[in-house]
């Protein structure tokens, strides 16, 4: 996981819990990996285990959601490759 520095972590989470809240008000299930929200499950795909930042579900559809900051976007392809291919399985 590339690490963040302080400012970019602060609004990373903050876009998480916008993100977080919005599908609540649609009523989705949320899980999120910010403070006030259950934790989401780590998804794996062949051993290599990686945890987004929200899963959210309504009835059969499930979203599965990441936000990088520009200290990560070209630094996790690691985890985009396994959260798209979890998400096409």
């Amino acid at each position: 996981m590339a690490r963040r520095k302080a400012y970019e972590q602060t609004c990373h989470d903050h876009a998480v819990a916008r993100s977080a809240g919005q599908l609540e008000s649609w009523i989705y299930k949320v899980w999120a990996d910010i403070p006030g929200y259950p934790r989401p499950q780590t998804l794996c795909i062949d051993g290599d285990c990686r945890r987004p930042d929200i899963i959210a579900k309504k009835g059969r559809r499930i979203q599965i959601i990441e936000f990088e900051t520009p200290d990560t976007v070209d630094k996790d392809w690691e985890q985009h490759h396994v959260l798209r291919t979890w998400a096409r399985r």
